[in-house]
């Protein structure tokens, strides 16, 4: 490793040459010390001592081979893995209906989850309560002791001050405007938390592991009784300047805005969303559909009626969503949210009316994620900053938060 031009001395150079390896042994899942020496260009005895102290600091282990048992002259080479159980996080989705938590080790392996049920999204306090026993919930689940958890992160509805862990505006969650969620949770759990959109999570996550994960711009559109939309642009997280990006739901179809709904569901929204969709059925069919769900699989399996509500949903979705992907002019626009229960006939018939609108028309997919989506964006910025917390542990040179560091695509 080159050493000229680093301060602090020997044991400034030991920690960075720890941070190395760490980074070589993780991002090879496990090696023996002459694929650390290529990986990272230091010298074997560099190695050996980095491998030593991070096996004393609890990071890393020896791990078991296939052919440990075969016959071997002299002493057997040392197959090195990270331990991923060492440290945990926990992602959770807020949202007006529900709360769901998932918990996972810090190679992102999912090990815990709890979903709880919101019977009062009026009472600020009670839906914060209802959060903090999910957390605990899935805590006790794994179970994750006291200090073992790494990061927790957060999604919830409306504006974010990501920085700051607040809740600038949520036009679902009565009463948590100017809400600092991170503060509040903070109390609550020993370790750093992170709060974010619920939509800009669901983005990440399917950048990491949905179908956008090959896409370098990417538009998220979260459908469900409510509509958000999300931006990556050339792989990064866009939360404009306000955190206010991407909030589709709230343009304005009509020439006069209209006053606010008693619900808080903008314009687009409203016409848009579950509950339109299953008023406008019942419309068409004199109250033949018990609920929407019956509706989207109606649609999709060719009901007429249905497949018209959902049709004249797509099309006020269409007008409203084409100007902002002529701003964006993404490769693939996803589709999340409950409005996938419907399946193709939703793709077929946004793309349909987009065409109409837009100059190019993006490649448009389905989520696969399900109601996973936020939880596991969650996770994901919970992930980054423990990565980043770790190896700041022996090489202190970022400065940047976990939330910034995926906004700018520095962080896998």
């Amino acid at each position: 490793m080159k050493q000229s031009g680093l301060g602090g001395g020997p044991q400034t150079l030991r920690l960075m040459n720890c941070a190395a390896v760490l980074r070589a042994i993780r991002g090879q899942g496990s090696a023996r010390a002459r694929e650390l020496m290529r990986a990272t260009g230091l010298s074997r005895p560099t190695v050996t001592a980095a491998v030593d102290q991070l096996i004393e600091d609890g990071w890393v282990e020896e791990a078991q081979t296939a052919d440990h048992d075969l016959p071997r002259m002299g002493r057997p080479a040392r197959v090195l893995r990270f331990r991923a159980n060492a440290r945990y996080v926990v992602g959770v989705d807020v949202g007006p209906n529900r709360v769901q938590c998932s918990a996972a080790d810090l190679n992102g392996r999912i090990v815990a989850e709890t979903r709880l049920t919101v019977s009062d999204q009026s009472d600020p306090e009670a839906l914060l309560e209802l959060v903090t026993t999910g957390i605990r919930d899935v805590m006790a689940r794994v179970p994750i002791p006291e200090g073992r958890l790494a990061a927790l992160g957060v999604g919830t509805p409306g504006v974010v001050d990501a920085r700051r862990g607040l809740v600038v505006r949520a036009p679902s969650l009565p009463g948590w405007d100017g809400l600092d969620l991170g503060e509040r949770l903070g109390r609550h759990v020993d370790c750093h938390v992170h709060v974010e959109n619920d939509v800009n999570l669901a983005v990440m996550a399917e950048q990491w592991s949905g179908v956008g994960s090959a896409a370098d711009s990417l538009v998220l559109v979260q459908w469900g009784a409510r509509v958000g939309g999300a931006v990556l642009v050339h792989g990064r997280l866009h939360q404009g300047a306000h955190g206010a990006a991407g909030e589709i739901g709230f343009v304005e179809l009509a020439e006069e805005p209209a006053a606010a709904t008693p619900d808080g569901l903008g314009p687009l929204e409203s016409r848009v969303g579950t509950s339109w969709i299953l008023r406008r059925a019942r419309d068409l069919s004199s109250g033949g559909y018990a609920d929407v769900g019956e509706v989207l699989h109606a649609a999709g399996t060719g009901d007429a009626t249905a497949l018209r509500a959902v049709d004249e949903a797509c099309a006020h979705l269409a007008r409203g969503l084409a100007p902002f992907l002529a701003a964006v002019d993404p490769e693939i626009v996803v589709l999340g949210g409950g409005i996938t229960r419907a399946g193709d006939v939703v793709l077929d018939s946004v793309s349909r009316h987009l065409a109409r609108r837009t100059l190019v028309a993006p490649i448009l997919r389905l989520s696969t994620l399900a109601d996973d989506a936020v939880t596991l964006g969650a996770l994901r910025l919970a992930l980054a900053d423990a990565e980043r917390r770790l190896l700041d542990t022996y090489a202190p040179s970022y400065s940047t938060t976990a939330a910034e560091e995926i906004a700018r695509g520095t962080l896998p």
